[in-house]
């Protein structure tokens, strides 16, 4: 098949699927319940097994807000690292407080962890944007009611050449381990506080930042796994980590991520997955089930990259990396409405802007949702709040993207997707384009007649 054929197919299968799976069927079945709402950017929801009946809103801005058993939120904070914080603008703005996670025994030691976007530090690149941070902090000893401001203790620094790719995903897994999503440095849009060039126009020489994400020597475009109770006053490296003897940075568990914003455990069989935000124009979602090389910038999901031409992807590209291992493809992935510019060429039509979670849906609520694969988009138009829940089945072709169809629209931006202790998922949202404001709402979705100002 010749390159152009195999382009026209490729382009008529994924029409093909969005005709078949992106109409929304039962959408009438779902609502939205509101469970709080006057918030600035949330992006997190946590529940603590601590007996308190309280859960904690995790806000880009820094501040970590507590929604008590009757559903108030308390006039003081959980947790304020404001002060700690890069000064954040009033824009569209990707930095701030990205993850958040509570350590398994939190009912015991009372141990929190946050990944956060702090000035740059001492000795770093004068030029340079900011410095990820990597944290722990804790409760005072025999108060579990608010974390102590000076117990912070920094398990890893990185100096962060631009605003861009920051990531933010972080969650504890069954084995234990803190896993951590850091982006690729974003430095190929410019170094520095300014972006210089957009997806779609960055130079030739910019490029080799990119590659980041496939240089295994580095942080950058990976999903770092660490030990927390281990190795103090750092962390240890748990021994099956795949580069636990050399060849490689020791924290690394997966790497070739451009943007791992999310990262979500499955309860049930603790695989794990891991929302990719595009760069040009595939949003994907990845279930890592063990320790490999995801691709980027080698590939956009399943989609083969040349950076020079973005809007005319090539038709094949090579299936493993400069050492021989396999790209390892996505579970899941959807057209952005890049793919609607009038250069890009494929005969279809977008889907969304960009894919901010993906959970496996383990609650009780809505039946026939269990063992799907829930994930949201952050707006159907970039200019007005129109986010988007998807559902996806993994019962499609193997070795396929699964197929999915849209079950909701709503008025606000999706930033986030969040489950509390009974698997029951939430949508995380926000009007304004970042951090600022109290347009930010927690829903939890539910079956149709039980929402009560669902948007």
């Amino acid at each position: 098949m010749t390159s152009r054929l195999m382009c026209r197919f490729v382009a008529w299968l994924a029409s093909s699927m969005l005709l078949a799976n992106g109409l929304p069927a039962r959408a009438q079945d779902l609502a939205l319940a509101l469970v709080a709402d006057g918030l600035t950017a949330p992006v997190e929801f946590v529940e603590p097994a601590d007996g308190s009946g309280r859960s904690f809103i995790v806000q880009q801005d820094g501040v970590v807000r507590i929604l008590d058993r009757d559903g108030r939120l308390a006039p003081e904070p959980f947790l304020d690292l404001r002060p700690a914080m890069l000064p954040l603008e009033q824009n569209f703005e990707e930095r701030g407080l990205l993850g958040f996670a509570l350590h398994p025994e939190f009912r015991r030691n009372g141990r929190v962890f946050a990944s956060y976007s702090a000035p740059l530090r001492a000795g770093a690149p004068g030029n340079w944007n900011h410095t990820r941070r990597i944290s722990e902090f804790s409760t005072r000893p025999g108060d579990l009611s608010r974390i102590d401001p000076g117990s912070e203790r920094v398990l890893l620094e990185l100096d962060w050449p631009s605003r861009k790719h920051n990531g933010g995903g972080l969650a504890f897994g069954p084995d234990g381990f803190l896993y951590i999503g850091l982006g690729d440095s974003g430095a190929s849009h410019g170094i520095g506080r300014a972006v210089r060039w957009e997806a779609f126009d960055v130079p030739r020489e910019a490029l080799t930042w990119d590659h980041l994400a496939q240089d295994t020597e580095s942080l950058y475009g990976k999903v770092l796994r660490i030990d927390v109770d281990r190795g103090f006053p750092g962390y240890a490296i748990p021994p099956d980590n795949p580069f636990a003897r050399g060849g490689g940075r020791r924290e690394i568990w997966a790497w070739g991520f451009r943007n791992p914003y999310r990262i979500a455990f499955d309860r049930e069989d603790g695989s794990f997955y891991v929302t990719a935000v595009a760069e040009t124009l595939w949003e994907a979602a990845y279930r890592v089930e063990r320790p490999g090389n995801f691709g980027w910038p080698l590939r956009e999901g399943t989609h083969c990259v040349d950076r020079l031409r973005p809007r005319q992807p090539p038709a094949s590209c090579p299936a493993r990396d400069a050492s021989g291992r396999p790209i390892l493809m996505p579970v899941l992935e959807y057209p952005n409405m890049q793919v609607s510019h009038p250069d890009t060429k494929l005969g279809i039509r977008g889907v969304g802007t960009a894919i901010t979670g993906a959970r496996i849906y383990r609650g009780k609520s809505i039946p026939g949702l269990v063992g799907k694969l829930l994930f949201t988009d952050w707006s159907a138009d970039f200019r007005k709040p129109s986010g988007q829940v998807f559902v996806a089945d993994p019962g499609g072709a193997k070795g396929r993207p699964w197929p999915y169809r849209r079950v909701r629209v709503i008025d606000s931006r999706i930033i986030g997707l969040a489950e509390d202790a009974r698997g029951e998922v939430y949508l995380l949202t926000n009007e304004t384009f970042g951090p600022y404001g109290t347009t930010g709402k927690v829903f939890r979705l539910v079956a149709r007649g039980e929402g009560k100002g669902g948007g």
